[in-house]
């Protein structure tokens, strides 16, 4: 029994108490996976299906009739294009995380971070089967031998789902008090994602916005991948540093705006 009038006065206390609740937190995201593919004929291979089209719609346009001639261009766009496809699929649920489950909310005690936790942790799961497929395969395809940067690439995998659990948390809070974040959202992840190298070359953009670049959200995230996996190079210092400092402020933010609202959401949805 828990008493629900002692609320969560702390963040090491809701983190303590996402931990408790782990199973909860488990038996969601397979819940969400097995609705996903229940009574489909390819299973988790539907999942393939959209990054692997955006990949050709965009090979193909910048290819022949951009005439971009970047070695490896497929490589690369599909590096980006599956960090993009987790974070911003990611960001979109989370803004129905809590205020979608009124019903839930009003009738079980459980810390209401693990909702938006368990959507991002869903689409994590989704991630992880694209690259486990995807990943081999185009470097053995690009003939790229494994290199002593890849050993970085679950250090940055781990920073970018700690940034997306972070805004996820942000955007459900803010989501139950102002349904327009939904709307609002969607024409933010239109123009971010030009904003982030994903079909172009960071060292391709003029040298003085560069640095502007590479402050987008996303944008050190995928440049690490395009180092680590494609140039086989350690990323430089300043990507190391925003992941890092986006991955620690968006949790904080998140968590801290969670905890101070949470008392609220039933009322609210």
């Amino acid at each position: 029994m828990i008493d629900r009038s002692e609320p969560l006065d702390s963040l090491a206390t809701t983190l303590g108490s996402v931990v408790h609740y782990r199973t909860l937190l488990w038996k969601l995201v397979l819940k969400d996976l097995k609705l996903k593919y229940r009574g489909s004929v390819l299973g988790f291979l539907w999942s393939l299906v959209n990054p692997l089209i955006m990949i050709a719609v965009y090979y193909t346009a910048f290819t022949y009739i951009l005439h971009n001639t970047t070695p490896g261009f497929v490589f690369l766009v599909m590096l980006g294009i599956l960090a993009w496809t987790f974070f911003s699929t990611s960001a979109m649920m989370s803004t129905g995380a809590i205020a979608e489950n009124g019903s839930l909310l009003k009738s079980v005690f459980f810390p209401r971070a693990i909702l938006p936790t368990a959507t991002v942790l869903f689409n994590f799961a989704q991630y992880l089967l694209m690259a486990v497929v995807l990943l081999p395969l185009m470097l053995i395809l690009f003939r790229i031998a494994p290199a002593p940067p890849m050993l970085a690439y679950p250090i940055f995998l781990a920073l970018q789902v700690i940034f997306t659990i972070g805004l996820a948390l942000i955007l459900a809070t803010g989501t139950t008090f102002f349904r327009d974040i939904r709307h609002l959202l969607e024409v933010a992840l239109a123009v971010l994602f030009w904003t982030t190298p994903i079909v172009y070359e960071l060292g391709q953009a003029p040298t003085r916005v560069r640095p502007f670049i590479l402050a987008s959200p996303l944008s050190s995230y995928v440049v690490a991948y395009k180092d680590i996996f494609f140039y086989r190079r350690w990323p430089e210092p300043a990507v190391w540093t925003f992941a890092i400092a986006y991955a620690i402020i968006a949790f904080a933010v998140g968590a801290t705006l969670l905890l101070k609202f949470e008392d609220r959401f039933a009322e609210r949805v």
